[in-house]
C-alpha cells in the first residue's frame, strides 16, 4: 500500500515537472517569436541596434578604465556606495522620525477621538433612557388626567340629565354644539 502511494506521488511530481518544462519552453518560444516579429519594424531594429551599440561602448569604457586603473575604479565605486549608504541611512532616519511622529501625534489623536466618541455615545444612551423615563411619566400623567376628566364628565352627564341647574355645570342643552365640553377642559 505504501509503495502505491509513493509511486503515485512520484508519478504526480514527474507530471508536474513535465508540465512546468512545457510551460517554460512555450514562454521561451513565445518570446523568440515576439522578438522576431518586433524586428520586422525598421524603427524597432534601429532602436535595438543603437541601444546595443551604446551598451557595448559603455561596457568597453568600463573595461578600459578597470584595465588602466583598477584601484581608482574600485575606490570610485566604494565612494559611490558609501555616499549611497549615507543617503539611505538619512532616508531611514527620516522614515523612523515620520513613523514616530505619526504614531505619537495621529494615533494619540485617534485614540482621543475614540474615547470622546465612546463618552458621547454613553451620554446619548443615558439621555435616551432618561427621555424614555420622562416620556413614560408624561404618558402616565396624561392617562391620569384623562381618567379624571372621564370620571368628571361622566358625573356631569349624570347630573345634567337629572338637573340642568346644578352649580359648576354647563346650563346649556347638549344639542348646542358650539359650547360642548371637551373631556379634560375646565369651566
Amino acid at each position: 500500500m505504501t509503495q502505491t502511494v509513493s509511486y503515485n506521488n512520484t508519478n504526480v511530481s514527474s507530471n508536474e515537472e513535465e508540465k512546468n518544462g512545457k510551460l517554460v519552453k512555450g514562454m521561451v518560444l513565445g518570446a523568440v517569436v515576439g522578438g522576431a516579429l518586433a524586428m520586422l519594424d525598421s524603427t524597432t531594429r534601429q532602436k535595438v541596434t543603437s541601444n546595443t551599440k551604446s551598451m557595448k561602448d559603455s561596457t568597453m569604457d568600463m573595461v578600459g578604465q578597470v584595465r588602466n586603473d583598477p584601484s581608482g575604479v574600485k575606490s570610485d565605486l566604494q565612494d559611490r556606495l558609501s555616499s549611497a549608504q549615507s543617503v539611505l541611512k538619512e532616508a531611514i532616519n527620516d522614515a523612523q522620525n515620520l513613523y514616530e511622529k505619526v504614531n505619537g501625534d495621529i494615533v494619540g489623536q485617534v485614540n482621543q477621538v475614540k474615547e470622546e466618541s465612546t463618552e458621547i455615545l454613553s451620554t446619548a444612551k443615558e439621555a435616551t433612557s432618561d427621555l424614555k423615563d420622562i416620556g413614560g411619566k408624561v404618558k402616565e400623567a396624561g392617562e391620569e388626567v384623562m381618567d379624571e376628566s372621564s370620571s368628571q364628565s361622566g358625573g356631569s352627564v349624570n347630573s345634567s340629565s337629572t338637573s340642568n341647574n346644578s352649580p359648576g355645570f354647563n346650563n346649556t342643552s347638549s344639542s348646542d354644539s358650539s359650547e360642548k365640553k371637551i373631556p379634560g377642559q375646565l369651566g
